[in-house]
C-alpha cells in the first residue's frame, strides 16, 4: 500500500527507526506486502531484503500463547475457569483462573524488576512464585508479563511439551508458516538492542530481546517468537477466513468481544481473552469496529490487528529498538496508518 510505505519511508529518513517490513491482509487471501529502510544500523548499515526476520516480542502472548490455550479448551484439557494452582502447585494464590491470566485482570504485577540481572529459568520461576498481588483478583487491568509466562508453564505441563514444539505442531505447521520460530537462523534475523550488562554483552541478533524470555532459554508465554509478515499474514487469514486449521470457528468466536473495561479520567483499558480491543487513538486507527477488531503489540516495535466486520487485517514488524530501547519511535505513526488501511478498504 503506496501510501503506508510513504509513512514508514519518513519514519525511516527521520531516524525514528531503522525499518520495518509490513502486510496487508483481505480476507480473499490477496495480501499486499512491503518493506522499508535497514536491517541493522551498527555497526554497519545494511538495507532490508524483505525477508528479514523479526522478534516480535508480546505479539507472541497473541499469535502463539493464546492460541495454544484456547486449543487446550478446545480439547477440554481446560477450561477458563481452571485455577492456575490446580496446574502448577508452586503457585500460592488459589483465586487466579486461566481467565484472569488471559485477560491481564488477576492481581499480579506487570513485571519483575531488576529483570537485565536474571540469569536463568529458575531465577525467573523463583521471582515469579514470590510476588504477591497488587490489586483484587478480576478487578483491575495490569498488563502482565508474569501472567502470560505462567500461561506458558501450564502449556508445557499439560502438553508435556516445550512452546517452540507445541507451537509448530499446532500453529506454524498447519498454516506454513515456515519461518516462524523461537530458534531462528540470526543471519537472517534483524538484530535488536546492543545488550551491555552482566548477563550479556552484544548485538541481540536471532536471540530474544526480552531479558525474562532470555533467562528463560528464548521460549516463553510472553515472549520468543520470530516471524516475517508473510507468515503472520497466513495466521491473520486463518482468523478472518473462520477456516478451522488452528482454532474452530466458535474458538474464534470467543477471542473477540470484551471480557474486561477499566476507564479512568485520561485512559481506557479493554481487554479480550488475550487481545487488546481498540481504544480512542490506538494502534488499529479510530476507523476500525470495537465489536469486531482484536488487537496487540510488541515493544521491539510491532503491532498487529484484526478487523473481521471488513475483511481486513494488518501487521507490521520493526527492530525500532535496534540499538538502543530509547530511540524506538515507532509508535507514533501507527494509528495514522491503521486508518489509511481501513480508510482504503473502505473505498
Amino acid at each position: 500500500m503506496i501510501e503506508v510505505t510513504k509513512i514508514l519511508k519518513k519514519g525511516v529518513e527521520s531516524g525514528d527507526f531503522p525499518g520495518a517490513g509490513y502486510a496487508v491482509i483481505y480476507k480473499d487471501g490477496f495480501i499486499d506486502y512491503d518493506f522499508v529502510g535497514y536491517r541493522q544500523i551498527l555497526p554497519k548499515k545494511i538495507l532490508n531484503t524483505g525477508e528479514e526476520i523479526y522478534d516480535c516480542a508480546s505479539i507472541t502472548k497473541v499469535i502463539c500463547t493464546t492460541t495454544m490455550i484456547m486449543k487446550l479448551i478446545e480439547s477440554n484439557k481446560l477450561t477458563l475457569d481452571t485455577k492456575v494452582s490446580s496446574i502448577l502447585s508452586r503457585f500460592m494464590h488459589k483465586d487466579i483462573s486461566i481467565y484472569h491470566l488471559l485477560t491481564h485482570s488477576s492481581g499480579l504485577p506487570a513485571d519483575i524488576t531488576r529483570a537485565k540481572t536474571l540469569k536463568s529459568r529458575e531465577d525467573v520461576l523463583n521471582r515469579i512464585y514470590d510476588y504477591q498481588l497488587i490489586n483484587t483478583v478480576g478487578t483491575t487491568i495490569v498488563y502482565s508479563d508474569l501472567g502470560f509466562i505462567l500461561l506458558g508453564l501450564i502449556i508445557e505441563k499439560l502438553t508435556k511439551k516445550t512452546l517452540d514444539v507445541f507451537a509448530k505442531k499446532v500453529i506454524f505447521d498447519p498454516l506454513g508458516m515456515a519461518h516462524s520460530s523461537y530458534h531462528p537462523d540470526p543471519s537472517m534475523c534483524a538484530p535488536t538492542e546492543f545488550r551491555d550488562d552482566d548477563v550479556y554483552k552484544g548485538l541481540l541478533q536471532g536471540r530474544v530481546h526480552d531479558e525474562k524470555a532470555f533467562a528463560l532459554g528464548g521460549i516463553a508465554g510472553h515472549a520468543g517468537l520470530f516471524s516475517t509478515p508473510n507468515d503472520i499474514s497466513l495466521f491473520i487469514l486463518s482468523i478472518l477466513n473462520n477456516d478451522s486449521k488452528v482454532l474452530q470457528p466458535a474458538t474464534v468466536e470467543m477471542l473477540f468481544p470484551m471480557r474486561i473495561k477499566n476507564e479512568t479520567e485520561d485512559k481506557t483499558l479493554v481487554r479480550s481473552l488475550g487481545w487488546d480491543k481498540p481504544t480512542k487513538g490506538g494502534t488499529a486507527g479510530d476507523l476500525v469496529s470495537f465489536e469486531d477488531t482484536i488487537l496487540h503489540t510488541g515493544f521491539t516495535g510491532c503491532n498487529i490487528w484484526i478487523e473481521r466486520s471488513v475483511g481486513i487485517g494488518f501487521v507490521m514488524l520493526s527492530n525500532a529498538v535496534h540499538p538502543k530501547r530509547n530511540l524506538n519511535n515507532i509508535i507514533k505513526y501507527r494509528n495514522k496508518i491503521g486508518n489509511i488501511v481501513i480508510s482504503k478498504k473502505e473505498t
